[in-house]
């Protein structure tokens, strides 16, 4: 596995990490994302767009995608080119549908949509994939 800690600074236009789908590890990877982001000079409003969207995601794989007391994986793949940053979180889980509405949950997936300038969620047996694209050529001031 890769650990968060590693800054992914070397230049690379694409950062890969995976950990346990944990809310603790679903927290490093947010950080280790934010540092990425910096370090290409992205800029700030989209970095508060990326950390927040992505962590939403990363917290609905960690929380609902795994049997109680049992701990799958989270996969983080991010990229950079000129045009767009595009995001991707993996898990390898089965969504579990809440048992009750909660007037206190239920927002991680319309934020994402709200965030990102375009946000996809696969979902399959195998687990499930959820895309989100930004655009650098927006305006977010």
């Amino acid at each position: 596995m890769c650990p968060a800690s590693d800054p992914a600074d070397d230049g690379a236009p694409a950062l890969r990490l995976h950990r346990p789908a944990r809310l603790q590890d679903a927290s490093d990877l947010r950080y280790v994302l934010t540092g990425w982001a910096r370090a290409r000079d992205l800029p700030e409003a989209l970095i508060a767009d990326l950390e927040l969207a992505v962590y939403e995601a990363l917290v609905n794989s960690a929380e609902h995608a795994y049997p109680d007391g049992t701990t799958g994986t989270l996969h983080l793949h991010a990229h950079h080119d000129d045009h767009t940053v595009r995001v991707t979180v993996t898990d390898h889980g089965q969504w579990r549908p809440q048992p009750a509405p909660d007037p206190l949950r239920g927002r991680g997936l319309p934020l994402i949509h709200l965030l990102a300038d375009h946000a996809e969620i696969t979902a399959t047996d195998q687990g499930t994939v959820i895309t989100m694209t930004w655009q650098l050529t927006r305006d977010r001031a």
